[in-house]
């Protein structure tokens, strides 16, 4: 009889790619984890070729400390290499970016119209208010559970409401607070595969509530997705839409502008980068400090700034970089631990570019510390991307700490 966990796991080809896009035999990935487990000063691995076949067609799953060492060695996160699986709502599943019942579920959502009142809009608008402030503070795996079931009783309230003025208000809300489960499950978790669908949804309940900002920031969100897979024309795209919806709103605009000039930058066009970088700035000059709505709470000056670092630092100009970040860190809100970590692994980027790897390790580890309690998957990718920048200074003291540190967070 066969073993009753051979079948439980489909092959795990995102692992096995990564190997064969390195033209790495088996045996190669034991003798590469066992380098690295050295260096880092882990017990000795009984990891053998077997191991790693039976992790690449499924049969097992990799076991502490290997989920982590992997991480490490391709250089990508859990969901890139197949490692993570989402843990399940109780009975419910997903289905789109929102949580709906199985099939045969009974008692949830029924078909009937719902008459709300404005006060019921009143608490689910003040229970997102809450989660958007406990989303600076609160680490995302503590967090998102409730928020995506908080996004499916809003989503179910939105359609099902029969009045027409009622039901935009909740469609209003119902974008907030799936934006909200999108950027944590893209920036905080590291998750696109879940994002994406959020900020579908969100588009389609924002266009419901005709609220313009609301669909731009949603069009802007979902530029980051098609960025960080390389599809820099459609992002542009979306970020030509979203600046067409709010030519009168000149925050959200900037912020646009804003992505357009990073989206310009990873796609190698320097002057075009630095045009939209100027362009918003100038817009941001125009705008009310208090204008900005209050579901927009990532983005003023020195957000701005923090862009304004790392279009620097991919335009290859370490010395502007370094000014912006001194800036950015500098005024940033005592609360923003995320942006901070992310502000100060870019800082020792540009050290490293320098030649200053004391100074970047030391900035690297602050950005951990940081990371280490908030748990930011988009800052810990900048100390990843760090940590491969520091490759040429293998035996240096400073990037073994670095290293260590880094492997604890991740």
């Amino acid at each position: 009889m066969g073993s009753p966990t051979a079948t439980r796991w489909q092959p795990n080809e995102r692992l096995r790619a990564q190997r064969l896009r390195r033209a790495w035999s088996l045996q190669d990935v034991v003798r590469e984890l066992c380098d690295l487990a050295d260096r880092l000063g882990e017990r000795p691995l009984g990891v053998s070729p077997t191991m790693v076949y039976n992790w690449e067609t499924g049969r097992h799953r990799p076991r502490s400390p290997y989920p982590r060492l992997l991480c490490l060695l391709y250089e990508c996160s859990a969901e890139d290499l197949g490692l993570w699986e989402p843990a399940g709502f109780s009975e419910l599943r997903r289905a789109g970016g929102l949580v709906v019942p199985p099939p045969g579920f009974a008692g949830r959502w029924p078909e009937r119209p719902l008459h709300v009142s404005e006060a019921t809009i009143h608490n689910l608008q003040s229970v997102t208010a809450a989660y958007r402030r406990m989303y600076h503070t609160v680490a995302a795996h503590d967090l998102i559970d409730d928020v995506a079931q908080h996004a499916q009783t809003t989503a179910g309230f939105w359609r099902r409401a029969a009045d027409p003025e009622l039901r935009r208000s909740l469609a209003a809300a119902t974008s907030e607070i799936t934006m909200l489960a999108g950027r944590m499950s893209f920036f905080d978790l590291g998750r696109p595969s879940q994002a994406e669908p959020y900020y579908r949804d969100a588009l389609e309940a924002a266009e419901e509530a005709q609220d313009r900002p609301l669909q731009a920031v949603v069009l802007g969100s979902q530029s980051f997705l098609r960025r960080s897979r390389g599809d820099f024309p459609t992002a542009l795209q979306l970020l030509d839409q979203a600046k067409r919806l709010v030519p009168d709103d000149p925050t959200v605009r900037s912020w646009a502008m804003a992505l357009e000039a990073m989206t310009k930058a990873w796609a190698q066009e320097p002057a075009e980068s630095l045009a939209a970088l100027e362009a918003a700035e100038s817009v941001l000059d125009n705008a009310m400090s208090d204008a900005a709505p209050a579901w927009f709470d990532y983005y003023d000056r020195p957000r701005l700034a923090g862009f304004k670092g790392q279009v620097h630092i991919r335009l290859a100009q370490p010395e502007i970089a370094h000014a912006v970040l001194d800036e950015a860190i500098g005024a940033l809100d005592p609360d923003a631990a995320k942006q901070r970590a992310c502000y100060l692994a870019d800082q020792a980027t540009v050290c490293v570019d320098q030649g200053e790897v004391d100074q970047a390790c030391q900035l690297g580890i602050q950005a951990l510390q940081l990371l280490g309690a908030v748990e930011y998957e988009t800052g810990v990718q900048r100390v990843r991307d760090l940590r491969t920048k520091l490759r040429p200074w293998p035996d240096h003291p400073a990037v073994a700490d670095l290293t260590e540190q880094l492997l604890l967070v991740s």
